[in-house]
């Protein structure tokens, strides 16, 4: 199914026009922040690190130099590398990506390649803007789901940061849309681009994709085990990610989880650590068994609602989710609104969309002056629980719409 619409054309109603030119403008409006800073009071990362951008870019930046400079991209002690970025966080995913694009974006000194990274970023996500567009049928829903892309506010964490969201997400969206039958190219790539698409998994035993499942697994294995034997700890560090720590109070941190734990110690302060433990376990039992149940008695017979169930899954599931992670369930958004429309679907992404409340909650920005505030509740704490359910409670509200929708029966004209 494609868009035979055309941006602004006589098929939009005046609404849906107004609406297109409304998210176009605040889309201009964040790219314009990105240099000046006046969206940065909005969101706690770009307050918290008083303005300074590109602090995940230039962990890509810094490992691309570690590989010519022979150590481990995985090496973030300032005094065991040569320290070539004006800040960095450490580098986090599977080598490729830093001994191929880290080290290309090196040919370029750090800033210039930050600004090259934004460009690129752009481009990506107007090219995945386009492909939304045409992948609904109806022009006034193919306008609603254009805008939200482009007034979607976790992108202004993704551009701030220099994340690789966008990336992924696009990978997601090609997967999801079979363009040009790349499925199984896409999944391979957002295997060793980002790992959180090995969620996917079940999806794939479930349609039987056996060799597609053998393919990843050799490509991810042989472009990552000889840099792994070449340094030894790099597989240690990078199978760190997957072990999450204790769980703690973290401003920044938007995910299920995070919100879990500030809704449990609000409610119950003394609570034994083994208990909340359990409780912890308890939850990600209780969605990995859901998502698995309907995964396997699923009839419809449509692959692409099982992937963004898995998609929205990860946020439920992940110990550690940043504003800027929401940008991946950009696809599953496409997906569900072209296909299955449903306030179901629209409050929610519409929830994700706009800015947290932190602006109302630190007005005038302590967390510049005051860095301990990252660790730190906000009092009173159901207010902390407010501010941390303001992402969590409308992925929790979509994964149930979705589990909904693959658990009963298809109607006649779905089959």
């Amino acid at each position: 199914m494609e868009s035979k619409c055309k941006w602004f054309g006589t098929e939009l109603g005046p609404w849906a026009r107004a609406l297109l030119i409304a998210a176009i403008l605040f889309h201009v409006s964040m790219l314009a922040s990105w240099r000046l800073g006046f969206w940065n009071a909005y969101t706690f990362d770009t307050t918290v690190t008083r303005g300074w951008r590109g602090y995940d870019f230039f962990a890509l930046y810094q490992a691309g130099h570690n590989v010519q400079t022979g150590i481990s991209v995985y090496e973030s002690d300032n005094d065991k590398v040569e320290v070539v970025v004006p800040r960095y966080t450490p580098y986090r995913y599977l080598p490729l990506p830093a001994c191929t694009v880290g080290l290309v974006l090196n040919l370029l000194p750090p800033l210039w390649a930050f600004r090259l990274w934004l460009v690129l970023t752009e481009i990506v996500y107007l090219s995945c803007v386009l492909l939304s567009w045409r992948a609904s049928a109806n022009c006034n829903r193919a306008a609603v789901i254009a805008s939200l892309w482009l007034a979607f506010t976790p992108y202004y964490l993704e551009i701030y940061m220099g994340q690789f969201s966008v990336v992924q997400a696009a990978l997601v969206l090609v997967m999801l849309l079979n363009t040009m039958n790349w499925s199984g190219v896409s999944w391979i790539a957002s295997l060793l681009w980002k790992q959180n698409t090995g969620l996917l998994l079940p999806v794939m035993v479930r349609e039987r994709k056996w060799r597609l499942i053998l393919l990843a697994g050799t490509v991810v294995v042989a472009a990552s085990l000889p840099y792994f034997l070449l340094f030894p700890g790099s597989l240690a560090a990078f199978m760190g990610n997957f072990r999450a720590g204790e769980l703690s109070h973290q401003m920044g941190n938007l995910g299920v989880r995070q919100w879990l734990y500030s809704l449990t110690t609000s409610l119950w302060p003394t609570i034994a650590d083994g208990r909340y433990r359990a409780i912890q376990l308890g939850w990600v039992s209780l969605v990995l068994a859901a998502s698995l149940w309907v995964t396997l008695r699923d009839k419809r017979g449509e692959p692409w609602l099982l992937i963004c169930l898995w998609m929205t899954t990860f946020f439920l599931l992940y110990a550690d989710v940043w504003e800027h992670h929401y940008v991946m369930l950009l696809p599953v958004w496409t997906m569900l609104y072209s296909r299955r429309p449903s306030l179901w679907v629209l409050v929610p992404m519409m929830l994700i969309a706009i800015w947290t409340p932190y602006r109302m909650l630190d007005p005038i920005g302590w967390a510049a002056f005051h860095t301990p505030m990252r660790w730190t509740p906000f009092e009173p704490r159901m207010l902390d629980v407010l501010y941390h359910s303001s992402k969590a409670l409308p992925a929790v509200g979509l994964w149930v719409h979705q589990l909904v929708l693959l658990g009963r029966s298809p109607r006649r004209s779905e089959i």
